[in-house]
């Protein structure tokens, strides 16, 4: 029987061109230059494509007819509507899910429709009440529209022909039919009673092929051995077909392709050869909302007429996005634009706010070439105010359109053939949005972006292949157009297959299970799989069935399908990710390379940084090299409000303020309401310029309840720390700021406050509201918290000094810690009184016997502190990995493999 006689009707889209490309390559082997095309059409195309026909040969008249068929979106547009008019006065209207509810009535409608259910209104569930409710409104609906749902509208059809219209071919047959629905079985006893000879489609082998089982450790494994065996029948055959199955395929598609592209294609890993045309596809598409190129589409859509704040990062994915405006000659500016984002903007911000933001961004000596794209997000923002009233969806699409057009969407670079068929499909789908129309009325534009993105999910992307590849990767209902080689089925475990009895909870589990539709118990599910098992088993001469035996921690039994089957005997290595083969194909031995010395600072170079870069240099002197002397640095995380940073700039702000004029004396002398007022003026005062410098991003709400928080904050830090020390005391300095040259390198310096008690001595503080820096490391030779030593050794050389300690000014903790060279100077520091010594202190007196020696100590090691830098030492080498928690460049010193160096070093 050949392909001209008979017309052949698939299940699936995807069989229909595979069967195609079967065809047309047969007649290529034959040596044909010409042919017939097949008639091979999925069920839907032919009946549609038949009663057009007929309607136009006045077989069937036309005033009676529907206009057409519902799109699933089209479909599910109509139930929303239907099941939000009957929720609008429930109490709890807002909680509902409407497009899940919706995606339950479609598959119960189906159900109720193609099952012919019969249903005792009077003894059913609220669910089922409800949905009959639903039905009754969406059918009106329907009617109104003069559109059937796709299921009626096939019943219709399949009626037309019962009834004598259409002209039908005399053979017909059927590929891919794992299971016969009612309509299905409708249209066969229909063709065969208007004559038609209906018969199966051969797809399969007559006799099974030879069938083996094997076990993997888990689903790695699985896929491993998998792709390892489909390298080892393409190193025996170039030119074989064959097949990996597998009923996870959303799940796994991402591994499986990563794992195939190291085998068969390992250049791919080269952005160039990012689109080369595989040895391997898979059969099931991509929601084309999933691909970067219609993603950013939707996102400078949903950008533009967003009236609520949008998240920081959302934004910076479509700002560093290759896919609009200039994106080649403006990608350096916007990636600084993103760093600069986190560190002046919060979490979450409006869109009019960062176009004022790039604005500023571009002006000013150290602007970011940024004009493309302020230009585009003008533009697009302009379009956005100037269409901001309800529209037909017809509108919408061509407002969309130009919107995107504004802001040179796709982007700058040449699209490669995937891109460019993306594209060319949501061009489609804006098409689409149009047929909503008659449906929706005018909507706004939020509501048209919802529904423009509902069908992009709904469209399903599989980019062009002229010819069949080598390996498909399929799910489990996806037939082969013929028979292949050999396949390999994973995922045989009972949790996985047969699927798990899922029933539709809108209508009587009974019926459904009386009935048998999909889904409906385990013994429809078993009788599903059961007959997928037997298409598999017959689709090749060698089929492997494989199952994990664990996940993590916890064990996995086998399908019931696979008792009785052989296991394999020989099974192939696992394949290797490229990384690993790029590793294993060095045979020499590994050879260690310490590279810790980078070079020496030169004479008149600038190392900015200031203490934190001896501080770096202490801790680890690679974390010093690499953040202070090549400037990398992590990105930062935008916060809504204020960060522990800003908190702790303000706070001493408010106290730097206040110590100009007062001293403890007058503290003392000051009342309690009049010291919280005066507080709050200079708290007030404070958050009103840094608002200013931030360009006004916070709101009156927020800088009220921030002046009250700081306020109170200083207030009890004055009044329970401050008021009781032991000694007078006059504010010397505030913030001053010093410039050090510590062997050649300069250091720039600020101190939050100097102390100048009666006696003249001083006291050096510096205020913490975070956690609390250990001071006893000033005792070490590494002096990991220099701030305070350096000041005490190299500011005041030439003075007195009492004490230095740290300033906890926190809500829960306040009080000071650190040292003093005498008693009474400040409460709660460590005294260094000589003859008070003990052995277990941090400065033993047989080390530091005076407080002299101290101040000593401090200028040595932090002399050998920069001498270390100066000479260029960036060695992994540190005391304690907790003294990293705030490395910006962990990554840059590759610990795990130091400690594979280490570890190594030892076994020899």
């Amino acid at each position: 029987m050949s392909f001209e006689s008979t017309l052949i009707l698939c299940s699936t889209p995807r069989l229909a061109h595979s069967l195609q490309i079967a065809h047309q390559q047969k007649n290529i082997q034959a040596g044909l230059r010409q042919w017939q095309a097949p008639a091979i059409y999925t069920v839907g195309e032919w009946l549609s494509t038949t009663i057009e026909t007929a309607i136009l040969c006045g077989e069937i008249v036309a005033e009676n007819n529907p206009n057409n068929a519902l799109t699933s979106t089209q479909e599910g547009l109509l139930w929303e509507q239907s099941i939000a008019h009957h929720l609008q006065k429930h109490d709890a209207a807002d909680l509902f899910d409407t497009a899940g509810l919706a995606n339950a009535a479609i598959e119960a409608n189906r159900f109720f429709t193609e099952w012919r259910l019969t249903l005792d209104t009077q003894n059913t569930s609220d669910e089922t009440q409800q949905f009959l409710l639903w039905r009754a409104h969406f059918q009106m609906l329907c009617k109104q529209a003069n559109v059937l749902e796709a299921v009626r509208y096939e019943d219709w059809q399949i009626t037309r022909l019962a009834e004598g219209a259409g002209q039908l071919p005399a053979k017909i047959q059927l590929a891919g039919f794992d299971r016969i629905h009612p309509n299905m079985a409708r249209l066969i006893q229909t063709l065969n009673k208007r004559g038609v000879t209906v018969s199966d489609y051969p797809t399969t082998l007559e006799k099974p092929g030879e069938v083996r089982y094997t076990l993997c450790n888990d689903q790695d494994e699985e896929c491993r051995r998998a792709v390892a065996w489909a390298q080892e029948q393409l190193n025996k055959n170039p030119d074989t077909r064959i097949a990996i199955v597998t009923p996870a395929l959303d799940t796994l598609r991402t591994k499986l392709s990563a794992l195939l592209d190291d085998t068969f294609h390992p250049q791919s890993a080269a952005p160039a050869y990012a689109d080369v045309l595989r040895c391997y596809d898979f059969t099931l598409g991509v929601p084309l909302s999933s691909l970067p190129i219609i993603n950013t589409a939707l996102n400078l859509l949903r950008f533009a007429w967003q009236k609520q704040a949008i998240m920081q990062m959302d934004i910076a994915n479509l700002v560093n996005s290759a896919y609009w405006s200039a994106s080649l000659t403006e990608a350096n500016s916007r990636a600084k634009l993103d760093a600069h984002m986190r560190q002046r903007l919060p979490l979450s911000i409006k869109n009019y706010r960062l176009l004022h933001f790039i604005a500023h961004a571009t002006d000013g000596e150290q602007a970011l070439h940024l004009t493309a794209l302020y230009n585009d997000l003008d533009q697009l923002l302009g379009i956005a105010q100037a269409n901001s009233r309800e529209q037909s969806a017809a509108t919408w699409a061509e407002v969309f359109s130009s919107a995107l057009q504004a802001t040179n969407w796709p982007g700058e670079r040449q699209l490669s053939s995937h891109e460019y068929q993306a594209v060319q499909s949501f061009e489609r789908v804006l098409q689409q949005l149009v047929s909503l129309e008659g449906l929706v009325g005018n909507i706004s534009a939020n509501e048209a972006i919802k529904r423009l993105t509902q069908l992009c999910k709904a469209q399903i992307f599989q980019p062009e292949r002229k010819t069949a590849p080598n390996i498909q990767i399929m799910g489990m209902l996806e037939a082969a157009a013929e028979p292949l080689d050999a396949i390999w089925v994973m995922g045989m475990n009972d949790h996985i297959w047969p699927p798990i009895a899922r029933h539709n909870a809108l209508l009587p589990a009974d019926i459904q299970r009386q009935v048998k539709t999909p889904n409906a118990s385990s013994e429809v599910q078993a009788t599903f799989a059961n007959t997928i098992h037997q298409r598999l088993i017959h689709s090749a001469p060698q089929v492997i069935f494989s199952s994990a035996s664990k996940d993590g921690e916890r064990q996995l039994r086998t399908s019931p399908l696979m008792q009785g089957i052989a296991h394999l005997t020989t099974s192939p290595l696992p394949a290797k990710t490229l990384a690993e083969d790029l590793a294993s194909q060095n045979t020499h031995d590994w050879q260690w390379l310490d590279d810790y010395q980078a070079p020496p600072i030169q004479q008149g170079e600038h190392v900015s940084g200031g203490t934190s870069l001896l501080k770096a240099q202490a801790i680890c002197p690679a974390w010093a090299y690499y953040q202070y002397r090549l400037h990398v640095r992590k990105l930062g995380e935008p916060v809504n409000g204020l960060d522990a940073m800003e908190r702790g700039n303000l706070v001493h702000a408010v106290l730097a303020t206040y110590w100009q004029h007062h001293d403890l004396s007058k503290l003392q002398n000051t009342k309690t309401e009049t010291l919280l007022q005066t507080l709050t003026t200079i708290a007030t005062e404070t958050l009103a310029r840094f608002n200013l410098e931030r360009e006004g991003v916070f709101s009156d709400k927020f800088i009220a309840l921030e002046t009250v928080r700081l306020s109170k904050l200083v207030f009890t830090w004055l009044t329970d720390v401050e008021m009781l020390r032991p000694q007078d005391f006059s504010v010397s300095a505030c913030e001053q700021e010093h410039l050090i040259d510590i062997e050649g390198i300069t250091i720039r310096l600020i101190i939050d406050r100097v102390d100048t008690l009666t006696d003249g001595r001083l006291v050096v503080i510096d205020y913490k509201t975070g956690r609390l820096p250990d001071y006893k490391n000033w005792a070490e030779t590494n002096i990991t918290e220099p701030q305070l030593p350096i000041y005490a050794a190299f500011v005041l050389q030439d003075n007195e000094i009492a004490a230095i300690c740290f300033a906890g000014v926190k809500t829960a903790e306040h009080q000071f810690i650190g040292i003093s060279a005498s008693q009474d100077i400040v409460q709660g520091v460590e005294v260094l009184d000589v003859g008070r010594i003990k052995a277990g202190r941090t400065f033993p007196e047989a080390l530091f016997p005076s407080w002299k020696s101290v101040i000593q100590h401090w200028r040595a090691q932090i002399t050998a502190t920069a001498l270390s830098l100066k000479s260029g030492n960036a060695s992994v080498q540190f005391d304690d990995e907790k003294r990293l928690a705030y490395c910006d460049v962990i990554p840059l010193l590759r610990l795990p493999e130091r400690q594979l160096q280490f570890e190594k070093h030892h076994q020899e």
